[in-house]
């Protein structure tokens, strides 16, 4: 089996005049996910490096796919789910109206 070695650029950034709200944000994120404030950085600069890559996706009705939008659609669901709902023993009911048959 051959092994393709790719080489490694080791890059110095500083980042001056970083809010210390923003880095203690930073920090605990890290701390959650059980990684290093350099780690956390580093993904976060490799998401924003590969979203031009994401192929964008579309609804039905062509609308583009995002996060939000997928939150604004469950929470619409949720909303129908109240004024639909059949109560419970209604669906009692036909149950037993399925077994006669």
């Amino acid at each position: 089996m051959i092994k393709r070695l790719s080489r490694v650029k080791v890059m110095t950034i500083i980042l001056e005049n970083l809010d210390p709200e923003i880095l203690e944000k930073l920090q605990n994120q890290a701390i959650s996910h059980g990684r290093t404030l350099i780690e956390k950085i580093e993904i976060i600069l490799i998401n924003e490096a590969q979203k031009d890559k994401i192929e964008t996706r579309y609804n039905a009705w062509g609308k583009t796919l995002n996060q939000k939008s997928i939150e604004d659609t469950i929470n619409e669901m949720k909303k129908l789910r109240k004024n639909v709902a059949i109560d419970r023993s209604e669906i009692l009911d036909t149950k037993e109206d399925g077994r006669r048959f």
